[in-house]
């Protein structure tokens, strides 16, 4: 028998379901002839975040399958870019 455990990336509980999470760039994409069929680059960095921790942050709203509250006050863009980019460098 085979088990899969999954574990929040964020808070390293082990969880029944994750959410992927990203924080990422995009970018035009030019040639010598203008904008390229695809005119969009887009470069991200991604996490696996539990309910709880996709709530805390902001994510997601409160719900009846999780007592966890969000952050007061509420997390800023730049905390949740920061928190993904402080993973990514642990996990390296």
């Amino acid at each position: 028998m085979r088990k899969t455990i999954l574990t929040c990336d964020r808070c390293k509980k082990e969880v029944d379901k994750l959410s992927e999470v990203g924080a990422g760039i995009r970018s035009h994409q030019y040639s010598s002839y203008g904008i390229t069929g695809d005119a969009y680059v887009v470069h991200q960095l991604g996490a696996e975040w539990c309910l709880d921790c996709c709530i805390e942050m902001g994510i997601a709203k409160p719900c009846k399958e999780s007592s966890a509250q969000p952050i007061q006050p509420s997390p800023t863009l730049e905390d949740m870019i920061r928190e993904i980019i402080r993973e990514e460098l642990e996990n390296r």
